[in-house]
């Protein structure tokens, strides 16, 4: 028998997604991939209700701030809170984490444009070291759009939980979000607009696919783009002899060190929720 739609079946969770915020940490691979992680927070804020924080959209409070502290004010208020922290695993991020292990740096060429710079290393310093521990390892997500990167681009240390895969496994990732199960015993939660055949089916939803087709299909015609991007560190960057091994210098006199290192088009409503009964 086909599956039958439950009539008293709203799940509570979905109620919370308003309150819901998420700090999205990633790379800045390409111009084209920086166009999907913004097409992802519209689509998280306008089909979602979901609040992001994101340093490319609060670039006058960082500058204030500085990258370190911004990203420690983040994540405490996340820690203390049920708001979670989103990890997008690219190219950029494993090649950032592998050359951290080992004393190095990688620039991209977007990082040098950026007016926050890179903002990864500085969050990988002070978030993998919280993520192995099982007190805040329920905080973080990982996850990395299938169609542009590969399950290879996830550093070590996040290999250890759920990678989702983009969009196919938006929905799941969004019940993680909301701190609620898809799966329960006798029946599947459902959020309407969220699968991988419907989430393109809202404007937001849309400019997203739209974004992510653009990037891959600038990478079948340009396979060493990655190695494009890449830009040579000057020696005035980072005076290797005053800046020890494993070591990200945020700004001139603030040194954080790295430890644990291992190489290597309305939000949703409750209407719009189904439970379907197995």
């Amino acid at each position: 028998m086909p599956p039958q739609i439950a009539d008293n079946a709203t799940p509570q969770c979905t109620q919370k997604a308003q309150r819901k915020r998420l700090l999205i940490i990633y790379s800045l691979d390409h111009p084209l991939y920086k166009n999907i992680v913004l097409k992802l927070c519209s689509f998280l804020m306008a089909k979602c209700g979901t609040e992001v924080v994101l340093d490319m959209l609060d670039s006058t409070r960082l500058g204030m701030l500085g990258g370190i502290q911004w990203l420690e004010w983040h994540r405490q208020q996340i820690e203390t809170s049920s708001d979670k922290i989103l990890i997008l695993c690219s190219r950029g991020v494993q090649a950032k984490w592998r050359a951290m292990c080992t004393g190095q740096r990688v620039q991209l060429r977007e990082d040098t444009l950026s007016t926050v710079g890179d903002m990864l290393v500085p969050a990988l310093c002070l978030m993998v070291p919280n993520f192995v521990k099982a007190t805040s390892f329920e905080k973080y997500i990982v996850a990395y759009f299938d169609d542009v990167s590969t399950e290879d681009d996830v550093p070590l240390p996040f290999n250890i939980t759920v990678r989702y895969k983009l969009m196919k496994q938006f929905e799941e990732l969004f019940f993680r979000i909301l701190d609620c199960e898809k799966h329960e015993i006798g029946r599947v939660n459902r959020i309407e607009g969220l699968s991988a055949d419907e989430y393109h089916l809202c404007p937001t939803g849309k400019a997203l696919r739209n974004a992510i087709e653009d990037f891959h299909a600038y990478q079948v015609e340009h396979p060493q783009w990655f190695e494009e991007e890449l830009m040579d560190i000057s020696e005035t960057d980072i005076d290797s002899a005053s800046v020890p091994d494993s070591v990200f210098q945020d700004k001139p006199g603030h040194i954080v060190r790295l430890s644990d290192c291992a190489p290597d088009t309305v939000p949703l409503s409750e209407q719009q929720v189904q439970l379907s009964v197995l």
